[in-house]
């Protein structure tokens, strides 16, 4: 409380020409290194798993964090503050690791730039894009070798055990069954395999072998989800 109560003090007494130099100083860098890690975050994803809204949060965190900092007096203070931001849960829930990657760089810039670190706060920036494009090239979805989720529903009264073995051990490079669930009213057990596709370009080839072993019933194949739902 005592943090929060000093931070409102100084900001309402930072009256002096230096201090408000140093603090639209801190804000501004703060800013144009916020445009810079939103750049960085929008071009290394991807059409489908960039949003403009998150977008808008990672350009104004290291400003925000820039002001709280550069108006306190004591490290420990600006300390609690920035550990107060970083564990902030979002009114989004995150999802994304890599989003989540992105919001502590955001906090870690505006803590320098609020310090006044300039040069630093340069330096780690142009380091994380650096480090962020290489990952992004490195781990960039091929055409085999795709992560997949599969989904598969069949009737209760067919024994699905081993079934699809053949056409998965044909198609797929590794495969796990990950979740089973009764659906339908009991009519239809659903079965969740991670999957790893030999070729992308086989998914239809895929799809119809497994419509043949499932009596036509529902079947999909989407991004791949760490857990089953």
């Amino acid at each position: 409380m005592e943090t929060f109560q000093e931070f409102f003090t100084n900001l309402t007494t930072a009256n002096s020409g230096i201090n408000l130099l140093t603090i639209t100083a801190s804000v501004l860098v703060g800013v144009l290194l916020g445009i810079v890690v939103l750049l960085a975050h929008k071009f290394t994803g991807d059409e489908y798993t960039y949003d403009k809204n998150f977008g808008l949060v990672l350009l104004f965190i290291p400003a925000t964090v820039a002001l709280l900092i550069s108006t306190t007096t004591s490290v420990i203070a600006a300390l609690s503050i920035a550990g107060v931001l970083a564990i902030i849960r979002y009114r989004s829930t995150l999802t994304n690791p890599r989003d989540l990657a992105f919001i502590f760089f955001s906090v870690a810039v505006g803590f320098a730039a609020g310090l006044k670190l300039y040069l630093g706060a340069l330096i780690f920036v142009v380091i994380g894009v650096i480090v962020s494009v290489v990952y992004a090239l490195i781990t960039a979805d091929k055409a085999k070798n795709v992560k997949k989720t599969l989904k598969i529903a069949v009737p209760e009264s067919i024994d699905y055990d081993g079934v699809f073995e053949p056409v998965l051990q044909k198609y797929t490079n590794s495969h796990k069954l990950v979740g089973l669930r009764v659906i339908s009213g009991g009519t239809l057990i659903e079965l969740t395999y991670s999957i790893k596709l030999k070729d992308a370009k086989d998914t239809k080839a895929f799809i119809d072998e497994l419509r043949t072993l499932n009596a036509n019933f529902k079947l999909s194949i989407q991004e791949y989800l760490p857990e089953p739902f």
